[in-house]
């Protein structure tokens, strides 16, 4: 017999797997909340030049713009008010930033492309390479070494399958980011299909959380 009064504190607990939320992985193009960088985030018009839409995630290409001109070369009012005009970037032409989904909340959705995208005319949110954004890109499946490597490790930008790759696709200078993490579960991704013009979410790939 003795004075001592038996505890045991981790006897009751909930059955395996119930009320358990797994808040792990990244959204593409969603970056992440950082209120020293918050007020970096920029806005565009995207071009009417472009020949597809855009959605977050993606670099893109940003050109000043000095508004539209009048018959006798004035600058037309409120033509130069909504910013920027972007472009999708290329492998033949370098970016300037990445776009993001962050308080852009015109995207368009159908029940056939349940993720948000912006066509020509529309409005588009990104932050340029220099603002200490951290954003979500889809990594390439044969790049995943670079976990556990350096953060200032040499990656690219494949523009055929979109995503960060340490393997340079062709002639092209390096993605100008640095890579604090990788994830490979519990991502949301886009995935675009240019014969039916959709992108939907996909759960499948992995993600490169990249500070630009």
């Amino acid at each position: 017999m003795t004075a001592q009064i038996s505890l045991q504190p981790m006897v009751t607990t909930n059955a395996a797997g119930l009320f358990n939320t797994n808040s792990a992985g990244f959204t593409q193009g969603d970056a992440m909340d950082d209120p020293a960088v918050k007020f970096a985030l920029s806005g565009g018009v995207l071009s009417t030049a472009a020949t597809a839409p855009i959605w977050g995630g993606l670099p893109i290409q940003e050109f000043s713009t000095a508004g539209q001109t009048g018959a006798f070369g004035q600058v037309q009012p409120g033509t130069n008010t909504l910013g920027s005009t972007i472009l999708a970037a290329t492998a033949s032409n370098n970016p300037t930033g990445i776009s993001v989904y962050n308080q852009a909340f015109g995207g368009i959705t159908t029940p056939q492309s349940t993720a948000p995208l912006y066509s020509p005319g529309m409005s588009v949110n990104f932050y340029r390479f220099g603002s200490g954004a951290r954003i979500p890109l889809v990594l390439d499946p044969g790049s995943l070494t670079i976990d556990g490597e350096l953060i200032s490790t040499t990656v690219y930008f494949d523009y055929t399958n979109n995503w960060v790759t340490t393997t340079n696709p062709g002639a092209q200078p390096a993605l100008p980011v640095q890579v604090l993490q990788v994830s490979t579960s519990g991502n949301k991704t886009v995935s675009y299909n240019s014969g039916t013009n959709n992108a939907n979410w996909i759960y499948n790939q992995n993600v490169a959380l990249c500070l630009i």
